[in-house]
């Protein structure tokens, strides 16, 4: 399976759960970055995780044309 037929499931899951009128959108978000952080835990060296949790914490400054990061290498993936 490829990563966007990954990502098209998700999707489809997080549309039927949103459109559940017993669940917040909220709820279906704080669920699914749940089970992504449990997945990277288990997958990620202590490292890595610790440093994609350093990007996730200081998202709130990240503008959708430019991310910088002067301690993170642009050409280095974390997930």
């Amino acid at each position: 399976m490829t990563f966007e037929e990954v990502y098209r499931k998700y999707e489809h899951l997080t549309v039927e759960l949103v459109n559940n009128e017993e669940i917040g959108p909220l709820e279906v978000a704080g669920a699914m970055m749940g089970q992504a952080m449990k997945l990277y835990k288990m997958t990620l060296s202590p490292e890595d995780f610790d440093s994609l949790m350093n990007i996730i914490t200081h998202a709130s400054g990240l503008d959708e044309e430019r991310f910088i990061y002067d301690d993170m290498d642009i050409n280095e993936t974390k997930h």
